[in-house]
């Protein structure tokens, strides 16, 4: 046996809950009376713990049933990268094609000193962003590929009746037990082990009587202190040849003295017959392990198609205010890509909205892009209809003069992608043979309302303070951290419309006296679309980094806009690269 001290992992076991019900399950699942999470209080304790035990290639795992669904589990991930380990990881952010490959390739990357033991699932897809910032060690396993579960729960007496073998054979079988020389130590709610399988078995049989306190440096401990934890090896057979079972067939071999300790403990399983009673003339099998992960099958991590981690549903959002000839034609052929779609117009746009019911698109006529005398605030159309769509899981903003790509729906739903990433593609002018524009722009958005950087003010989704058109895009970009705005070329997009910068921002039809977009200033200098030969003397000045607006008189421009090394100040905050939208009254 080995000390704590000498493993390269040492589990915590966070839950009880899991989507699966395995086959001789080493944390004892099936036979679970309750859904029990450990409290943050009691994670980070047993994290503090550990400390002095880390080291080159060391892992600390989260394990549970799965992990992932643990009903705080993105708290206690954070701050598990606060508590231990190397910084956050930049995994998984660009479109992953082979899930398995990736989940493999994380199974070998110990840098980060924290491990997540998953079998995917509901919880991995709704903490995905988490995951990849947090955990650079994966051991993955959907139990999809023929996996073998050796039975545990063959109890010393019932073993050595049935084999034969001695009391002395059976100890030095123990002391050589797999599980031990190849695993880990473990704590959960009840404490700290020697062994987590040992740590399962007290938890249900014995309601932690036999745990060791989490305390500093209880992980020091030596072979010759864990005798009061030995007994609960008399519960175990996995350190003797014994009998297995595929994983998926959800019924554990179980030798009667374990019976009924199991039937004591309530356990589940046992109460529906969902189990096997140990035959030692039908359980013949004298497997022995004897290298990690044995169990796994086949090899693959993730099973043949496991679409766990990928989108389950596409919407898209678009707006159209007098681009109902554009739209006749690009609506048909996007329309096909969404499991919903949300066409958002003006009340007086009627072919529009004709286009939009003979498409089966949800239809939304909203005329607020004119409160407030703005004259075009498309954020308010794209925030209306955003708030149209239903439990969205990712979402497409475009233009209504761009076609998707054709194999936008099959590259959305074949690959996984990151919730804590906006995604953008190039566009390209109808007609010319290259890209004209690869930027994270109005024309293609793609996200999950799941971000972290986004989904505390969905409500509403995008800035409703800029005029026109123009720059809500590059605010919305601006939402998430320059790494995470990632490019797919993949998905390039056709323009059927082209057009000159600024044109249509304000709205095809400029209404008088409204508040109406003028050009954009950035560190290199003022641009401006419209003809005029001077500025205004009164304009109002709205930032894409975050959304502040203000009137002023122009002579008093420099008192609000200064240039630095680092870019552009505005009213007193460094706002880096990112552009001043520049309005006036028309």
């Amino acid at each position: 046996m080995r000390s704590p001290a000498d493993m390269d992992i040492i589990q915590i076991d966070i839950s009880t809950k899991c989507h699966l019900k395995c086959s001789n399950c080493t944390r004892l699942i099936p036979h679970q009376p309750s859904r029990d999470d450990l409290s943050l209080e009691a994670f980070e304790r047993a994290v503090k713990s550990m400390d002095g035990w880390d080291g080159p290639n060391k892992v600390i795992g989260i394990i549970a049933g799965e992990p992932t669904l643990h009903h705080d589990f993105e708290r206690i991930s954070r701050r598990f990268a606060e508590l231990w380990g190397g910084p956050t990881t930049g995994n998984g952010r660009a479109p992953i094609h082979d899930f398995n490959m990736f989940a493999t390739q994380r199974l070998f990357d110990r840098s980060t000193g924290r491990g997540l033991w998953t079998s995917l699932g509901a919880g991995f897809y709704r903490h995905y962003e988490t995951i990849m910032d947090v955990y650079g060690h994966w051991n993955t396993n959907t139990h999809e590929s023929g996996g073998h579960h050796q039975a545990l729960l063959i109890s010393r007496k019932d073993y050595i009746a049935a084999s034969g073998i001695s009391d002395e054979q059976w100890e030095r079988n123990r002391d050589d037990c797999w599980v031990q020389k190849l695993w880990s130590a473990s704590m959960n709610d009840k404490g700290a082990y020697f062994c987590e399988v040992a740590a399962s078995i007290d938890r249900l049989y014995f309601g932690g009587a036999h745990a060791w306190p989490i305390e500093h440096g209880w992980w020091q401990r030596k072979p010759e202190d864990f005798k009061h934890q030995l007994e609960l090896c008399n519960y175990c057979g996995l350190a003797q040849p014994g009998p297995s079972q595929l994983d998926i067939l959800e019924r554990d071999i179980i030798s009667d003295e374990n019976l009924h300790k199991l039937a004591e403990a309530g356990s589940p399983a046992v109460k529906k017959g969902k189990f096997e009673q140990f035959d030692p003339e039908l359980h013949t099998q004298k497997r022995t392990v004897d290298q990690r992960d044995n169990y796994v099958g086949d090899g693959r991590r993730v099973g043949i198609g496991n679409n766990s981690t990928k989108p389950r549903k596409l919407s898209g959002v678009v707006v159209s205010v007098g681009f109902g000839s554009a739209l006749a034609e690009t609506l048909p052929r996007n329309a096909a890509h969404f499991d919903e779609l949300v066409v958002v117009t003006t009340s007086d746009d009627e072919l529009t909205q004709a286009l939009a019911r003979q498409n089966n698109a949800k239809l939304v006529i909203s005329d607020r892009c004119y409160d407030d005398d703005d004259a075009f605030n498309k954020g308010k159309l794209v925030n209306d209809g955003f708030a149209a769509l239903t439990d969205p899981d990712w979402v497409i903003l475009f233009d209504a003069d761009v076609v998707l790509n054709a194999n936008t729906r099959h590259f959305i739903t074949h690959n996984s992608f990151n919730p804590g990433c906006l995604y953008y593609t190039a566009r390209r002018d109808r007609g010319e043979t290259g890209a004209n524009q690869m930027q994270p722009s109005g024309y293609f958005q793609l996200f999950s309302p799941q971000a972290t950087s986004i989904r505390e003010h969905l409500s509403p989704l995008l800035s409703e303070s800029f005029c026109s058109a123009g720059s809500v895009d590059s605010w919305f970009q601006q939402q998430w951290a320059p790494d995470r705005v990632i490019a797919v070329p993949e998905l390039e997009v056709e323009h059927v419309a082209s057009q000159t910068l600024g044109q249509n921002w304000n709205g095809q039809k400029p209404i008088a006296g409204k508040w109406t977009q003028l050009g954009l200033l950035t560190p290199q200098g003022f641009g401006t679309f419209m003809q005029m030969s001077q500025l205004p003397d009164v304009i109002k000045l709205t930032d894409t980094k975050y959304g502040d607006s203000i009137v002023i008189e122009t002579k008093d421009f420099d008192q609000h806009v200064k240039l630095s090394p680092a870019g552009l100040q505005f009213d007193g905050k460094d706002i880096g690269h990112c552009h001043i939208h520049v309005a006036f009254r028309a």
